[in-house]
C-alpha cells in the first residue's frame, strides 16, 4: 500500500510539473489521477516484481547516449537545411533503412528520433519489403545515411528498447 502511495505522489508531482501549477483543484486531480493510475498498474494478488538494477543502469546509459546522438543529429540536420535554404547543391530525395528486425516499439522511438532532426523526415514503413523509409534533404549518399541509422540502432537503440 505505501509502494501505491509514493507512486501516487510522483505522479501528482510530475502533474504538476507539467502543468506548472500548484492551485488547490489541479493539485486535487493530479493526486485522484495519480491514485488511479499508481492502483491500475501495482502488481497483482501479491506476484513480486523482480528489478535488474544491472540491466537499468545499462538502459539509462544508452538512453543517454542515444538522446546525445539524437542531438548531434539534430544539430547537424540544422546545418544541412541551412545549407539547402542558403542554395548549397543537394540531392533531396527518399532512402529506404533496412528494418533489421526491429520491433514495433523500436520502430517507433526510429521514427520520433529521425524525425527530430530537421533534415530528415520518416514516411513510411513498408512491412512487405521490410524497409524503413526516410525522406532526407539530402539524400546524395544513400549507403551513408543507411549505415548512420544502423549504427545508432546497434549502439544506443536496441540497448534501450527491445
Amino acid at each position: 500500500m505505501i509502494g501505491v502511495l509514493v507512486r501516487a505522489a510522483a505522479l501528482a508531482a510530475m502533474y504538476l510539473l507539467v502543468l506548472t501549477s500548484v492551485d488547490p483543484g489541479d493539485i486535487l486531480v493530479g493526486v485522484v489521477l495519480g491514485l488511479v493510475l499508481a492502483g491500475a498498474l501495482r502488481a497483482r494478488r501479491g506476484r513480486a516484481r523482480r528489478i535488474d538494477f544491472g540491466g537499468v543502469a545499462d538502459r539509462v546509459r544508452a538512453a543517454i547516449g542515444l538522446a546525445a546522438a539524437t542531438s548531434r543529429e539534430v544539430v547537424v540536420g540544422t546545418w544541412r537545411v541551412v545549407r539547402f535554404c542558403l542554395g548549397w547543391e543537394a540531392n533531396p530525395g527518399f532512402v529506404e533503412i533496412p528494418r533489421e528486425g526491429r520491433s514495433r516499439r523500436s520502430v517507433a522511438l526510429w521514427g520520433v528520433l529521425t524525425g527530430e532532426a530537421p533534415d530528415e523526415v520518416p514516411i513510411d514503413v513498408d512491412e512487405a519489403r521490410d524497409v524503413l523509409v526516410v525522406h532526407l534533404v539530402d539524400a546524395g549518399d544513400p549507403d551513408a545515411v543507411r549505415a548512420r541509422h544502423h549504427r545508432r540502432a546497434e549502439r544506443w537503440q536496441r540497448r534501450v528498447v527491445t
